[in-house]
This record gives C-alpha cells, structure tokens and sequence, in this order.
C-alpha cells in the first residue's frame, strides 16, 4: 500500500472513531431514559420478551409459554431482530445496554460500507461525503439505541447496497449470492423489503447486461430464499400454513390501502397496530368476521381481500391515497411508531440535535445524485432501481419514519455523489448546470419541508414523561411537562384523564379532580370523564356532586360502573327509594366476580344489606369461590332468613369441604332453626378440620 493510501486508511479510520465516539455520547444520555425502558405494548416490550425465551432455550419459538400460554402463532414481529437480540442478550449476559453498544457498533460500520459504496460509484470524494452524511444523520443513530428491528436497518440497507455494488462491478458470481443473501436477511428484518429482493431480480434479469445473467439473477434469487426458508418452515409448524416471514403483512396492507387508511399508521377493524393487535385480535377479528376460526393463511387473505375490494370499489381514492403516501415517504415530517425522534432531540440530547442531516438534505441531494450526478452507465441504474423500489416496499403499506431508514441510507450514497459532482462544478466554474441542478434541488427540498399537518409524536412523549414522573412521585417534574405538552397535544383530554387517575391510584382526590375538570373543559360531551368525576367525587363522599357526574355518563360500557356507584351514592344519602329504582337498571349477569363483590360491600357499608344479596350471588356464580357463597349465607343470616342461609352455607361447603369457617357458620345456621344434631356435626368437622378453631370449640360448649 502506498504512503497516500496508507494516509488515507487512517484518516477513515480515525474519521469512523470519531463517530462511534458521537454515536456512544448520544447512547450514554438517552439509554437510561424511562421511555425507552421496553415495557408494555410496545414493540420493544415484545422483541424482548421472544429474545428472551430464544437466549432460553425456546430456539424456534413454539412453545407455548413463549407466548404467555397462547398457542404458537407465525411471527408477529421481525424474527431477524429477535434473533439478534437473543444472541446479544446471550453473550452479554442479559443486559440491553450491552445489546445498544453493539447497534452502536454495526451503526457505525453501516457508515463505513454507505462511504466505500458511493466510492465505488462515484469516486473517493463522494466517499468522504457519503460518509459524513450518513454520520450527521441523527434518525440512523437514534434507532440504533432503540430495541425494535430499526436498530438494524441501517447497517442492513448499508450492507444491501454495497454487495449489489459488487455483484454489479464484478464478474464472480460470488457476489450475486452475498447480494442476494443480504436482501434476505434485510427481508426477516423489514418484510417489505421482499418487493425489493423480488424487483431487482426481474430488473437485473429484464435489463441487465452483466456477465453470466441468468446464473447470477439464479445465484442472487436462491441464495436469498435459503436465508429465508427456515422462518418459513418456522411458520408452518406453528401455524400449518406457509407464511414466508410474517403473518402481519396482510393486516399492515389493508392499514395503508382501506377504508380507514391515512398514509400513516391507522387503527382498522377496531384493531390497534401494535404487537399485541397484530398477534390476537386481527386472528379474531378475521375470524369473528367469517363466523369460523380461520388459519394464518386464511386471516392473511381476509385483510388484502378487504383491502382489494376496496380499492376497486373507490379507485379515485385509492389513487390519492398512493400519491399522498409518496409524498409522506419523501416528507421530513417525523412519522411516529411508539417513539418520537423530535422529542428525543430536542428534549432529551443536544448532542443528537446537532446530528442534523435528515430527509430536507438526503432526499434533494439524493435525487440530484441519481439524476444528474449519475455515471452514465447501465450497471449503474440497475443499482439505483435500489430506490424506487424500496419506496414501492413503503407506499405499498404504509408510511412511518423507521420503515424510510433504507431509503435514506441509498439516499447518503447518492447524496454524497451529488455533493462531490457539485464541488467539480464549482472548481469547473459549470455555473449554468450547477444553478439549474440548485434550483431543481431547491424545489424538491420545499416539497419535503412542506408541512404535512401530522403529528410528530413530541407532544405525546412530553405527555408520556409527565406522567412518569407523576407515577414516580416526582409530582412539579410532571405537571411542568405536562404543561409542555399543553401547548401542541392533540388529544389533551386524554393527558389529562390519565393523569388524574395516576393521582387517584395514589389517592390524591383532589388532584385527579383538577386533572378531571380540565378534561371535562376539553370536552364535555365525555362520558368517561363524568364517571371518573363521578368516582372521585364518590370516594371523597361528595355524594350530591357525584350523582350528577354519574348522571351524565351515556350508554356504553362504563353505564353499569356509574349506575352502582350512583346506587352507592344514593344509599348513602338515605334515599332508598330512587337506590332501589337505580338497581333495577342492572344487568347482574354482566358482572365480574371483582365487580359483584366490589358491589356488594359497598351495599353492606352503606347500610343496604337486602340489596347486596344479589351482588353476592353473583360474586358466587362467577368466581365458583367458597368464600363468596359464605358472604351470602352471612347476608341471609342478617336479614333473618335461615333457610336462605342455610342453602348459601351448604354450597360454600360442597365448594371448599375443608373450609372451617364455613363449616361453623353452617352450624350456627343449623342451630338457628333447632337442627342441633346437625350443628354439631359441622362445628365437629371444623373442630377436625382446624383442631385450634376456638370459636367452634366454644360453640360446641354452648350446645351441650
């Protein structure tokens, strides 16, 4: 090597030092935050949990307690992540900070291989560019630190685009295989990406004239479907049909192409497009719809089937809809899923705010790379098909940020050919081509810069930390980002629901009322604000205030709650007359055993034992407990009705015959009525069964 290029070497090297060293600083500020803790239904939550029980020994996932006792569905997730996961979890002995500095590390590497990539394409200096672009990208590095499958896109897309380079550059038909092999894993990481494996085959076999073209379109092709088929076969033993990567993709396609579709992440068929929706309820929505249980294949088919007919029932629409999802995959506006990248930059690390090259510079430098700055030659444009058609794999479905990470990764190699092409112009004093290409660039870029009217998710983060802080005791931290929050929340009612029940669970009434009233302010038509109103107004024995709260919640699921509270309220008021009216509006059979017993207690406290009788029984029924047939029998035993007691008893022993408590309560029933014989044996077998029960000794006494 010579003393320029060894030069050279070491500049690259001290150069990727540098943004590793960058990358870590951004790692060490926001990977202790509580919002990237992965909990809940977050996707994260999910990957975690199945890495998991992979690094468990639950290698193919089929096991049905890897599923929290749920038969093995196909994947839900992207499994390449999972594995990743797994593995890292593995050799660094469970911990997540480990398994981001490895992100961190292949994060870095992705940099190196986007700069060697536009090297070869468009020479050393667009290296360097591409390079820069790629590190000054703040959306790569602040996947990286993320536990979701984004973290990998990066390196994947930057591995794609470099050995499809090669394979296109060479003649061995070695890099065909790598090319294609990479596709594939992209593929288990971003399912989408098939249409993009699947396109530059028939394009390389349509129109490329590289060396040995079938063998090598061959090469490329098998080699991505052996990386795929054991996900497959994965699949099919877990759900008997085959499912090439994941059983989602259907229910994601008609998201981006139905009746409820917006070109972002949407709910449909009341299903939320999250981890959890995706794994239970679009199988069950699916098959309540076809009024049978239907396989993985068939649910599959029912959502692109819904999603078929209809856009050929409203193809005006569905027109529109592709154009304004094209429109979102260029935009810079941040599409959210799960976590806001705005947030993080500006409210969580400086450093990563400076990261500041996002898609206002990518997608005008990228095109201009593409268009003008081009090499003129057709090895080249079959690696550019690269782009166009992992925007096809995102307008297809629909549009959020982490899913674009690939299109802005081919977009750092072409930007970088277009800074260097245009840094040849200045030397060449070529002002007319330059100031043309400017102008074009400068049009495209206020394209992506025009606001989109979306919500970037900062606001719902705002609110998120708020309300940790509040669940954490931290009450001035909260409100101060809740306040923040305020100024641009879309749906600040709910904000302030959910924090006025973080201060009910602490039992801080006054505070969650505050919170309530100004939900209420937002919209007063809510009948879930009325009831939690109504709830707190309840436990603080604001009885008057409560009832008109209560008063005001709709038919709906929370009718029942409001309705015993009311009874509650009522009663406790001493208006017994319009309690009983209220009682005859409930539907016992509804209820949980929880909310039977709940029900009932507050009856008994209130002073309404005949009407808690039938909470009782319901508690009874629907728990199939000893101790709540025992409740009712003590009931009866208030209201003086032995034989209704007696009964309650007996079932409470058939239920739990070791019970003493219920042994003797039925004896002193017995007793009531003059069934002393019988008395005696129950208080004898709670004696027997708690040799220490002094009370039945002490009954036995009173009957000799």
């Amino acid at each position: 090597m010579s003393r320029l290029g060894r030069a050279t070497l070491l500049t690259a090297v001290v150069a990727l030092a540098l943004v590793f060293v960058v990358k870590l600083g951004v790692l060490w500020a926001l990977g202790p935050h509580p919002l990237l803790v992965p909990a809940g239904d977050l996707d994260a939550a999910y990957y975690y949990h199945l890495a998991q029980r992979v690094a468990a020994g639950d290698v193919w996932l089929l096991e049905p307690e890897s599923f929290f006792g749920q038969p093995p569905p196909p994947f839900f997730v992207a499994p390449l992540y999972v594995y990743f996961l797994a593995l890292v979890l593995g050799v660094g002995g469970g911990s997540l900070e480990i398994a981001r500095f490895v992100q961190v590390a292949l994060g870095t590497a992705a940099v190196a291989l986007l700069a060697l990539c536009a090297r070869r394409w468009y020479g050393l200096a667009a290296g360097w560019a591409a390079g820069a672009l790629a590190a000054a990208c703040g959306l790569f590095t602040f996947y990286e630190i993320l536990i979701v499958e984004a973290a990998l896109e990066p390196i994947l897309a930057a591995a794609d685009l470099y050995l499809l380079t090669r394979a296109l550059q060479g003649t061995s038909v070695r890099w065909w295989m790598f090319a294609g092999a990479g596709l594939g894993l992209h593929a288990l990481n971003r399912p989408a990406i098939l249409i993009v494996f699947a396109g530059l085959a028939v394009v390389i076999l349509a129109f490329g004239k590289v060396a040995k073209r079938g063998v090598a379109v061959a090469a490329f092709g098998a080699a991505g479907c052996l990386v795929i088929s054991p996900i497959a076969v994965r699949n099919w033993r877990a759900g008997g049909d085959m499912i090439p990567i994941a059983g989602h993709t259907g229910l994601y396609f008609l998201v981006g192409n139905g009746p409820e579709a917006t070109g972002t992440r949407v709910r449909t068929f009341g299903i939320e497009p999250n981890a959890r929706g995706r794994w239970l309820d679009a199988p069950r929505v699916a098959s309540e719809s076809a009024a049978r249980e239907l396989s993985p294949g068939e649910v599959w088919t029912f959502f692109v089937r819904r999603a078929f007919d209809w856009m050929s029932q409203h193809p005006g629409s569905a027109i529109k809809l592709t154009a304004t999802k094209l429109w979102y995959a260029l935009s810079a506006t941040f599409l959210p899923i799960d976590h806001s990248y705005p947030f993080f930059a500006r409210d969580g690390s400086r450093l990563l705010m400076t990261l500041a090259v996002g898609p206002a510079v990518l997608v005008p430098l990228g095109f201009v790379g593409l268009l003008v700055a081009a090499p003129k030659t057709r090895t080249f444009r079959l690696w550019a098909a690269f782009v166009p058609l992992v925007v096809l794999s995102i307008t297809v479905f629909f549009v959020s940020s982490r899913d674009r990470l690939a299109f802005h990764a081919a977009l750092a190699v072409a930007g970088g050919g277009a800074l260097a092409w245009a840094g040849e112009r200045v030397r060449n004093r070529d002002w007319s081509v330059l100031g043309a290409s400017a102008a074009g660039a400068a049009v495209l870029a206020a394209m992506v810069v025009w606001p989109t009217g979306l919500d970037d998710g900062r606001a719902e983060e705002q609110a998120r930390m708020g309300l940790a802080e509040l669940q954490s005791g931290r009450t001035a931290e909260g409100e101060a980002w809740i306040s923040r929050a305020a100024s641009m929340h879309r749906q600040l009612g709910g904000v302030y629901l959910r924090a006025g029940q973080i201060y009910e669970g602490q039992e801080r009434p006054e505070e969650a009322l505050a919170h309530y009233r100004r939900a209420l302010a937002l919209d007063p038509a809510d009948s879930t604000v009325h009831f939690l109103m109504g709830r707190a107004l309840f436990q603080q024995r604001k009885d008057l205030e409560a009832i008109r709260e209560l008063e005001q919640v709709r038919p709906g699921p929370q009718l029942d709650a409001a309705t015993r509270l009311r009874v509650l309220a009522l009663s406790r008021l001493g208006r017994r007359e319009e309690a009983n009216l209220a009682v005859r509006q409930l539907d016992p059979a509804a209820w949980q055993a929880d909310q039977a017993r709940e029900f009932a207690l507050g009856l008994a406290e209130v002073g309404r034992a005949e009407l808690s009788v039938v909470a009782w029984r319901r508690a009874a029924e629907a728990s199939g407990d000893s101790a709540d047939s025992e409740r009712l029998g003590l009931t009866w035993v208030v209201l003086g009705d032995m034989p209704q007691a007696i009964a309650a008893f007996s079932d409470a022993v058939r239920r739990d015959p070791l019970s003493a408590s219920a042994r003797l309560n039925y004896a002193v029933a017995f007793a009531a009525v003059g069934r002393n014989l019988d008395a005696r044996r129950e208080a004898e077998a709670a004696l027997k069964i708690d040799p220490a029960y002094e009370r039945a000794r002490q009954f036995l006494a009173s009957l000799t």
